[in-house]
């Protein structure tokens, strides 16, 4: 059995001088509230995966839009720039938002869903990065994680180790395991059922795969050249 929870007094040890963290669980726990659970319209075909890789304080964020019917990326928006916030647990959000959204209105066609490297649901204030990016862009969103970062998992199942509500789902990718949850606009059953038939290679489903690729390119030589 796999459980893991997030002390608040190491998120505060964390956070900038400054930074007002009641003021953002508020936020957190508004957003959490505006997140909806409805099944995928089918047939799915495009599918954006979006990642950020850092050299620095320097974000490089790479949404790549793939298509199943052609297995193949088919688009792909990239976005670098600065990011002052640190990465701390359950906040990732105020690091990698912005630069997400930002790679993501560089593409030209509109996904029917989006992985998210990051979290859903499956966050102590039910709304990790795929959650928010979801409720903000008014779009399916899922979250996929390499690791977890809040539940206990029982039976390929993340439960909320408070309460036992199931948050999120455990699916094989090649080798490795990632970590499900939902972002907005879809089920956890869709969840797991379109990122099994995604988990195509190793270590994370295909258009996330594709956006961390690129990501790391163009961490070497800019999204111009990685793009070009």
């Amino acid at each position: 059995m796999v459980k893991r929870t997030i002390s608040e007094n190491y998120v505060k040890s964390r956070i900038p001088r400054g930074f007002n963290l009641e003021a953002a669980r508020m936020v957190q726990r508004r957003l959490a509230s505006m997140v909806v659970t409805t099944p995928l319209k089918q047939p799915i075909d495009l599918i954006t995966g979006i990642d950020v890789a850092y050299k620095g304080n320097y974000a490089y964020s790479v949404a790549a839009t793939y298509s199943i019917r052609l297995s193949h990326v088919i688009e792909y928006g990239c976005y670098e720039g600065e990011v002052t916030f640190p990465y701390v647990p359950t906040l990732l959000s105020f690091r990698e938002l912005s630069p997400m959204i930002k790679a993501f209105m560089r593409l030209s066609r509109r996904p029917q869903v989006v992985l998210i490297d990051g979290h859903g649901i499956a966050h102590p204030y039910r709304l990790g990065i795929a959650a928010h990016f979801g409720v903000i862009m008014g779009l399916p969103t899922i979250g996929v994680a390499k690791s977890l970062l809040y539940g206990e998992v029982r039976e390929s199942l993340i439960l909320d180790p408070s309460n036992g509500e199931v948050i999120g789902g455990v699916v094989k990718c090649g080798s490795h395991e990632v970590y499900v949850s939902v972002g907005n606009m879809v089920t956890l059953n869709d969840a797991l059922t379109l990122i099994s038939g995604l988990c195509l290679r190793d270590r994370m489903p295909e258009p996330i795969l594709h956006a961390h690729t690129m990501a790391n390119k163009a961490k070497r030589s800019g999204c111009f050249n990685a793009l070009a």
